[in-house]
This record gives C-alpha cells, structure tokens and sequence, in this order.
C-alpha cells in the first residue's frame, strides 16, 4: 500500500493516509500538484520504480520528471507523456513506463503575460519571480509558456545500471547536451516556494519541448525571442514516497548543493 503526504497550503494542514493509487486519482482535483517521491531521493541515487505514466497522466495533463534508471527527460504537455532521449530523439512514453520521480497537474491559466522582448533565461525567471511575488510566493505555480528561441540549450541523461550512482556524477559523466537556434516549442516549469525545499528543488525547474515535438530536454539555458507566458497557481500538493528498504535507508538531508549542480549540469 502506498503512503501518502498531503499537505493543504491554503489550510496548512499536514496529514499521512493509506490509500490506493486509484483511490488518490479520485480525491485529487484541479488543484492540486502530484509529485512522486523527492528530488533529494533522485539526487541521492533513488532511480527504482515509483510510478508509471499512466498514473501520472491520471493526476494531470503538464509536468516533468525522469524515468526509471535516468532513462531520459519527462515532459508531460496537454495530456500526452513524451520522453526526451539521450540520442535527441523524442517519443511517446507508454503508460506502463515506470518512473522514480516527477510531477504533474492540471493545467489552468492564472495568470497571463506576452513577452515581446528578448530574454534570456536568467531574464525571464527574475520576470517570473516577479509575477510570483505579485501572486503569493509561498505556494506552487506550473509553467507553460509557448515561444520562439533563437537559442535553446537541454540535456538528457543516458539510462544508468545499478549499482545506481548519484545524479551529481551522472551530469558530470553521463550527459548528453544540445544545442538549437531558431526553434519554436514550450518551456513546462515548476515553481517551488523556498520552504519546500526538503522535497524539490526552489525556484524554476524547467524542461522543453519543441513545437513539431522531435527536439526536448531539461533545461540548460536559452534566448527567448517573444512568447506568451501562462501561469497555473495551485495550492494544494500530495506526494507519493516510495515504500521500500533503500528509500528508508537513504541520507536525503544535505543535499542542496547537489541539487544546484544537478539543475545547471555541471
């Protein structure tokens, strides 16, 4: 039986029940973000089975995430789960694909924003900071923001065997990065408030997906041309910890600068 953490933002309640994956899909609403087991379990190496995709797509239709043994980037956008490979290549995932973190919601614009300048990622994030303070900074948005790019820099990780080493050595050894100009597509971001940073990483995370879906990735860094932000506020969060030996007997404390090397692939 799988357990579940629910936490209530606009409460501020915090509560553990037991419960079935079919039965968290028919409590769960619009509102709420899912996550599956902490990106401090990823860091540290938690690379096993959690999840699959069918799941997640059950609890929402735009998130991210990775798959079992780092197998690729996951980017889900408009209800559709994609894999973005190591090789560069881009495919659908199959709903019994397994994953080991990630999130997911469904997708209601909040807040709305044309950029119509050039930007680059540093640029629009101070941006998107902004449009978070204005909107309450202690809870959680989803990012979808359609655009062009005359540059866009990803990585995806090449699948790992065990034993599994920790996601730090993986980016430094394990990594495939590209690099497009001129390339229409969609960033899919999570905000994370900075208390919350005991179970993801604080501020932006951000993958891609190119418009003709056969470009994608985490993102490394890019230069926006123009493009329509959308905002999602969601104020409710359940996570799914993985019920095993190896989770339990993980060191998930210490691991922030870990976290910041992952992001930046260094």
């Amino acid at each position: 039986m799988k357990r579940f953490l629910s936490i209530v933002a606009a409460l501020g309640l915090i509560s553990v029940n037991g419960c079935t994956n079919s039965e968290a899909a028919q409590e769960i609403d619009r509102e709420c973000l899912y996550q599956i087991s902490t990106l401090q379990a990823l860091v540290a190496g938690y690379y096993y089975p959690v999840t699959d995709a069918g799941t997640m797509l059950s609890h929402g239709d735009i998130g991210m995430g990775t798959f079992e043994g780092v197998d690729g980037e996951m980017i889900i956008l408009d209800g559709v789960c994609y894999r973005a490979l190591a090789n560069g290549t881009i495919e659908v995932a199959d709903n019994n694909a397994t994953i080991p973190f990630g999130i997911s919601t469904s997708f209601d614009a909040d807040i709305t924003k044309e950029i119509s300048e050039t930007c680059d990622m540093a640029a629009l994030t101070a941006e998107l900071d902004n449009l978070v303070k204005a909107n309450g900074a202690n809870t959680f948005y989803l990012l979808k923001l359609d655009g062009t790019f005359s540059e866009m820099r990803v990585r995806s990780l090449f699948r790992q065997t065990e034993p599994y080493p920790e996601l730090a050595d993986v980016t430094r050894t394990s990594q495939a990065i590209f690099e497009y100009k001129d390339i229409s597509g969609t960033l899919v971001a999570l905000y994370c408030p900075p208390y919350a940073s005991g179970i993801n990483a604080v501020g932006w995370h951000l993958h891609f997906l190119s418009q003709d879906k056969s470009k994608g990735g985490h993102v490394l860094g890019f230069t926006l041309t123009e493009g329509t932000v959308a905002l999602d506020r969601t104020d409710t969060f359940r996570m799914t910890l993985p019920d095993t030996d190896k989770f339990n007997e993980l060191n998930l404390l210490g691991r922030d600068a870990a976290i910041v090397t992952v992001e930046k692939g260094k």
